[in-house]
């Protein structure tokens, strides 16, 4: 695998003058370093054990995406970052190496877990600056005899959600540092809980005639125009036809319909 190219440069600029009569030439003293493209997967088919999935990043340029797909297990492809001093290349490969080898998807006890953590400090390349920045977790859809049960945490950067052909027993995502746009089923009896831990805004996007048991949408703001019948603290439809309930908890929510 081949580690730590260049990417955007950021930092303090220094200003070398070489000699007189010389131009000054600009350096950026810290610069990302990315690996893009880590991948692991389950060793072994999805057979209804619970996601549970846990995404650092570094950046709020990155962030958290999860999709169903027809996939017969949990893939899981990430970006890795480090920033480090300009002319330190050496740390910031290893910070990513470090990162890569905590990087695991694995199941054990009826769990497969998804763990894209940051790296370790190496030379001038810190912990919290490397590690996993975005991390692209393909889940497979579930059925009705086969629910799908997802639990995600995510640090820094956005979040992505298109779980609207899944087969759904429970979602419960726990978000920081970055706007969350999810798109989702309403499985009957499923139980749906977005949190944005930063009051960042939520957006999620349910079926023009979903239903639900109860609504808890808890916001300073909330553009419920999309389904103006709607009213936080209520069901919505007919009892038992779709969520058993649905949350969110964000600084400002926006229900949209599904395209």
């Amino acid at each position: 695998m081949r580690y730590a190219r260049s990417m955007s440069l950021r930092g303090v600029a220094l200003l070398f003058v070489l000699s007189a009569g010389c131009q000054a030439q600009t350096v950026t003293a810290r610069s990302r370093f990315v690996e893009d493209g880590v991948q692991k997967a389950a060793s072994d088919p999805w057979t209804t054990e619970r996601i549970e999935i846990d995404n650092a990043g570094v950046t709020t340029g990155g962030g958290l995406a999860v999709s169903a797909t027809s996939t017969d297990r949990v893939v899981a492809t990430a970006r890795m970052l480090a920033v480090a001093d300009t002319y330190d290349k050496a740390s910031a490969d290893k910070a990513i190496l470090s990162a890569t080898d905590g990087f695991v998807v694995a199941t054990a006890s009826g769990v497969t877990a998804v763990r894209c953590g940051h790296g370790v400090p190496v030379g001038s390349a810190t912990a919290l600056e490397s590690g996993c920045d975005a991390l692209d977790v393909s889940v497979p859809s579930g059925a009705v005899d086969k629910l799908l049960t997802v639990v995600a945490r995510s640090g820094n950067g956005s979040v992505g959600l298109s779980l609207g052909g899944a087969a759904l027993a429970g979602l419960d995502l726990q978000a920081s540092n970055g706007p969350v746009d999810a798109t989702t089923s309403v499985t009957p009896g499923a139980t749906l809980t977005i949190v944005s831990q930063t009051g960042d805004v939520v957006t999620l996007r349910l079926p023009r005639d979903f239903a639900t048991d109860a609504l808890v949408l808890d916001a300073p703001s909330v553009d419920s125009s999309a389904f103006p019948d709607v009213q936080t603290g209520k069901g919505r439809g007919e009892i038992g036809r779709g969520a058993k309930a649905i949350t969110v908890r964000a600084g400002r929510i926006v229900l949209a319909v599904q395209e």
